[in-house]
């Protein structure tokens, strides 16, 4: 079966090592999988049997912003799916989605806990604006995280308030709408249609209520992603394909969904 996961990381070669050291100091216990870098990804996709990966790259400062997205460019291939970033306080961001957009990147990543901004701050609402209007795909960090924040940049109530003011949005709240969060994400975004990920889940969440939630939620709306490097795509696949789901469901989830949302031709 064909598996695309929507949500892992990597890093220049040049300062994959620096930034996995620095990243894994500050995640209280977490330890990656893969040393960042695209070829450890590569090899890893090649144990696992995922046919590509979607690439969420995160600028913390503006200054990085244009740097990370040309970067972006050189890495698009068939194997390989690279999201472009903006950050809150980016300035040009007509000009940079253009940049994208002729590059065929079609998404971007925010993580409103590097990026110190809370979604639903309405100075942020033009850069959803033009997202929307662009027809890019967002993917947000939502819930909370294993990083030294405040972890109340994105809770599922702030997720509602944006897709309220912005329901054309092509938006995915990762780590299945708010990470550790899950009890308010069914009780306040469950049937919204928004696509969650699966990413950062299997260790923390119990079977059985994440098989409630994901068909609550509508298993139409839910991609597989792991957060490589931090979580080993093998075994969150084994976990998956383990769980009760029908193989319609399952491929819907590993590949089905991601391909409808990246306008792939199958």
């Amino acid at each position: 079966m064909k598996i695309i996961d929507f949500h892992t990381h990597v890093f220049p070669d040049n300062i994959a090592e620096r930034a996995i050291s620095v990243l894994t100091e500050n995640a209280h216990g977490v330890k990656p999988y893969t040393n960042g870098t695209v070829s450890s990804l590569r090899a890893s996709m090649k144990t696992a049997g995922i046919s590509a990966s979607v690439l969420l790259p995160i600028a913390t400062k503006v200054t990085q912003v244009a740097v990370i997205n040309a970067l972006c460019k050189s890495q698009i291939s068939d194997d390989c799916i690279p999201f472009g970033t903006l950050h809150p306080d980016t300035k040009n961001i007509a000009e940079e989605l253009s940049v994208l957009k002729t590059s065929g990147i079609k998404g971007i990543k925010l993580h409103p806990e590097y990026q110190d901004f809370y979604i639903d701050n309405k100075k942020h609402f033009p850069i959803y604006e033009a997202l929307s209007a662009e027809g890019f795909i967002t993917v947000f960090h939502t819930g909370k995280d294993p990083g030294p924040f405040s972890c109340d940049h994105a809770l599922p109530y702030a997720v509602k308030t944006v897709f309220e003011n912005f329901p054309k949005l092509k938006m995915v709240a990762a780590h299945l709408g708010g990470w550790k969060l899950w009890k308010e994400v069914e009780e306040q975004i469950i049937d919204m249609p928004v696509y969650f990920d699966t990413s950062s889940v299997r260790k923390f969440l119990p079977d059985v209520d994440f098989l409630r939630m994901i068909r609550k939620h509508g298993t139409d709306r839910i991609l597989f992603g792991t957060d490589s490097p931090w979580y080993a795509q093998d075994e969150d696949i084994k976990w998956l394909d383990s769980l009760d789901m029908t193989s319609t469901e399952k491929e819907k989830i590993f590949y089905g969904n991601a391909e409808n949302l990246l306008e792939f031709v199958s």
